[in-house]
């Protein structure tokens, strides 16, 4: 499983960053792309459609993989073939990044300020300097909160010192 966050947008001005849309999957599926960034899912049309091109009994795609059955694996390229072109002549509006229900923003200033005023190593204890981006041992954590340390941040020698001290 991955990290089901993809970056949309990154809004800048003048090469400051100021806010970044990030889309969140639902994992709708049990997939960390069930919206189709990477590629449109198929519908049930389509999969029904992909299969007879492999099982037409006079007219089929088998003889191009070697085969005279379809094999799972013709069945996984010709799907793939088919998410190919529903992704190229997708239109801009129908692309996942405009899923505006599943946008989170964040205001990367806000993000900074709060990183900086509240989180301590996990090791030392000590504030992060400005801007500091902190080695993380988890993906799910909160990131930094109000008035509340970001759990599991270290500094990048802390976390060295911390790792080859508990092994």
């Amino acid at each position: 499983m991955h990290d089901p966050s993809t970056l949309a947008f990154d809004i800048r001005i003048g090469g400051f960053r100021l806010a970044e849309i990030w889309h969140i999957d639902p994992e709708t599926n049990g997939d960390d792309d069930s919206c189709g960034w990477a590629s449109p899912p198929l519908t049930d049309r389509e999969k029904a459609l992909a299969d007879a091109l492999l099982t037409h009994p006079y007219d089929n795609l088998c003889g191009w993989f070697g085969d005279d059955t379809p094999s799972d694996e013709a069945i996984f390229r010709v799907s793939r073939i088919f998410q190919i072109h529903k992704a190229h002549i997708r239109h801009w509006y129908q692309h996942p990044r405009w899923h505006i229900h599943h946008w989170r923003i964040k205001v990367v200033p806000v993000f900074k300020l709060k990183r900086w005023l509240f989180t301590r190593c996990a090791y030392c204890g000590k504030r992060l300097p400005w801007g500091y981006d902190p080695t993380r041992t988890t993906w799910n954590g909160t990131g930094p909160l109000w008035f509340r340390s970001e759990g599991y941040a270290y500094h990048h020698e802390c976390y060295s010192e911390a790792h080859h001290a508990s092994v």
